[in-house]
């Protein structure tokens, strides 16, 4: 894999594009910046990012003749990703252990009373680390704070753009790091969260970023690239739904569906998998199926 750094662009995403236009891609390449400030979401929304805080890049795959990536793979990747970044947070909270002595083979008989509190700590920061990401269709990034109430609450901190050309796919990637909800301003400060918000610390952002990108290109490329997750062969996809089930948190989501000529208030009820629909209600009852969100607008 080949790796191009800029220290500031519009958008990794369309610069791989462009890259993969003018040369080629005859093998993987990863293209990151510091700063993007061009950034696109669903439905060419801008996507934010804090300069130095925050990670944004975008692996680009080498495509053989007719090969096309499943209509599934936003949903793969979401759920592989919020694996890979539970995994990765759990592994930097057990880097900065309050007892690093928590495996001494004497155990809790040799601890004091103190030590075996602070191991009791550690234990339920790993099991809580697991359990902090969660995913929404079609392509977020989902971490869980605190909300107003007390209880848990989940808030958008990532997300995924995939794309691809007719020899190449492209998978974006963006990641609120070591910025804060606040640092985006009052119209978005509600509305997303950031790794440090619900960890509670700084991470290693460059750590963060080597794990999320080789973990994922491991996933997609070590076994051939994108074996088990193309249109003709989507096993490795298949084998995700349990997963995606557990970490799912789309139903009750609302927006306005715009069909017919009409715009229906509806509420997510769940993601058909199978195809990577959206399933809906209106408040009659009556259920939509969604394949684009290109038909929805927040409420």
């Amino acid at each position: 894999m080949q790796l191009q750094y800029l220290d500031s662009c519009a958008s990794t995403n369309d610069l791989l594009r462009e890259l993969a236009g003018a040369r080629g891609l005859q093998q993987p390449l990863l293209v990151c910046t510091d700063e993007q400030y061009g950034g696109r979401g669903t439905r060419g929304r801008s996507w934010q990012m804090q300069r130095g805080q925050d990670l944004a890049f975008s692996l680009g795959l080498p495509l053989a003749e007719k090969q096309l990536p499943s209509p599934r793979l936003p949903l793969a990747l979401s759920v592989i990703l919020a694996q890979i970044l539970g995994n990765l947070i759990r592994e930097q909270w057990r880097a900065a252990r309050l007892f690093r002595q928590e495996d001494d083979p004497g155990g809790d008989a040799q601890a004091s009373p103190g030590e075996r509190v602070t191991r009791a700590i550690n234990q339920a920061r790993d099991g809580l680390a697991l359990k902090l990401c969660a995913v929404k269709w079609p392509n977020d990034l989902l971490l869980a704070r605190p909300g107003t109430d007390g209880e848990l609450e989940h808030r958008k901190c990532g997300g995924i753009l995939v794309e691809h050309t007719r020899d190449c796919l492209l998978i974006g990637i963006g990641l609120n790091v070591n910025s804060t909800a606040s640092d985006y301003g009052p119209g978005l400060m509600a509305q997303l969260t950031t790794v440090r918000d619900c960890c509670g610390l700084q991470l290693d952002r460059e750590a963060l970023f080597a794990g999320l990108a080789m973990r994922l290109f491991g996933k997609l490329v070590f076994n051939g690239i994108l074996k088990g997750y193309t249109a003709l062969d989507d096993s490795a996809i298949r084998e995700l739904e349990p997963a995606w089930r557990e970490l799912d948190r789309t139903a009750g989501q609302g927006w306005k569906l715009q069909r017919d000529g009409r715009a229906i208030a509806v509420s997510a009820t769940g993601v058909d998998f199978a195809s990577g629909h959206l399933l809906v209600n209106d408040a009659s009852g009556r259920e939509y199926e969604i394949e684009s969100y290109s038909e929805l607008e927040s409420e």
